[in-house]
C-alpha cells in the first residue's frame, strides 16, 4: 500500500456521562467505558481500528478524563496516536473540530465509540469500496431486512427506499478536502437522524413525496442530496447486519453481549 492510500481514523466517543443508564448500571464515567466480555466498548473499537491496513493516526474525541486516556494508551500504539479532543455540542460538531485539527492531507474514516461489534474485515471492505466511489463523503448502510432477521425484536432506525430498506451503521468516509464541507453541513441534519422523513424533506417536496410513496431508491436519495450540497455523496452497503448495532441502551448492551458470546463460542473471533 502506497502513502497515497493512507488515511486517518476519528473515533467519536462523546458521552452522556455517568447519568447514562449503561454507565450508571456499571458505575463508570461514561457509556463507552462499560465492560463487554472483559473489555470496554471503547477499548474494543480502538483495538479494531488500530489494526487497519493503511492507518496513519487515530484521533479520539472524548471527555477529558483519565479513564478515556487510559483506553487510548492501552489499545492504540504510540506511533498511531493522534490527538485527544474534547467533544463539541454534538457528534457532527465534534467531527468538524476533529477534521480541522487533522487537516486536509488524507481521507478520514469515522466510527463511534459505542460500536463494540465492529470487525476489521468490515472496515477494510468499507474503506476499499468507499475509495472506489471517489465521493466527497460516503455513508455505510446495512440491509434492514437482514438486520431484522438477525436480530428479531431489536429496534433500529429504518430508512425505507424503493430498492431496499436500510439501517445506518455509524461508518463514514470523508474525502481529504471535499469531505470537510460535508461534515459542516451534517450538523444541520443531526437532530433529525432518527426521523428519516425530515431529512428527506430537506431535499424538496418532490423527493419527499417519492420517499413517502416508497418510490425513492437509495441511489436517488444520494443523488438528490449531492445536488443539494453541491458535492458527490454515496452509500456503501456493509454486508454484516451486526454493523447496524450501536449500543444506545441496556437492551442494545445485552444484544452486543449475546453477539460477543456467540463469536467466542465460534472460535474467539
Amino acid at each position: 500500500m502506497s502513502p497515497a492510500d493512507d488515511f486517518d481514523v476519528i473515533v467519536l466517543a462523546g458521552d452522556r456521562g455517568p447519568g447514562d443508564p449503561i454507565a450508571a448500571r456499571q458505575g463508570v464515567a461514561g457509556k463507552v467505558l462499560a465492560q463487554l466480555a472483559g473489555r470496554t466498548m471503547l477499548g474494543r473499537v480502538l483495538d479494531t481500528v488500530a489494526g487497519l491496513e493503511g492507518l496513519r493516526a487515530v484521533t479520539l474525541v472524548c471527555p477529558e478524563r483519565s479513564e478515556y486516556a487510559d483506553q487510548f494508551e492501552r489499545y492504540v500504539p504510540l506511533e498511531l496516536r493522534g490527538a485527544m479532543l474534547a467533544p463539541a455540542a454534538g457528534p457532527a460538531a465534534s467531527l468538524v473540530v476533529a477534521l480541522k485539527r487533522i487537516g486536509g492531507e488524507r481521507p478520514v474514516l469515522v466510527v463511534t465509540g459505542d460500536h463494540p461489534l465492529l470487525e476489521r474485515a468490515w472496515l477494510e471492505a468499507f474503506v476499499r469500496d468507499a475509495r472506489l466511489l471517489n465521493a466527497a463523503a460516503v455513508v455505510g448502510v446495512a440491509d434492514a431486512d437482514a438486520v431484522a432477521r438477525r436480530f428479531p425484536g431489536s429496534r433500529r432506525t429504518r430508512y425505507r427506499f424503493a430498492d431496499t430498506p436500510v439501517c445506518g451503521t455509524n461508518l463514514f468516509w470523508f474525502d481529504a478536502v471535499r469531505g470537510r464541507a460535508v461534515a459542516e453541513i451534517w450538523s444541520s441534519f443531526e437532530r433529525d437522524r432518527k426521523r428519516p422523513w425530515r431529512i428527506v424533506a430537506r431535499l424538496g417536496p418532490a423527493v419527499l413525496i417519492r420517499y413517502l410513496a416508497g418510490r425513492l431508491a437509495l441511489s436517488g436519495a444520494t443523488e438528490a442530496l449531492s445536488r443539494r450540497l453541491g458535492v458527490p455523496l454515496a452509500a456503501v452497503r456493509v454486508a454484516a447486519p451486526e454493523a447496524a448495532v450501536d449500543v444506545d441502551n441496556l437492551d442494545d448492551l445485552a444484544l452486543a453481549e449475546q453477539v460477543l458470546a456467540e463469536r467466542e463460542a465460534e472460535g474467539g473471533r
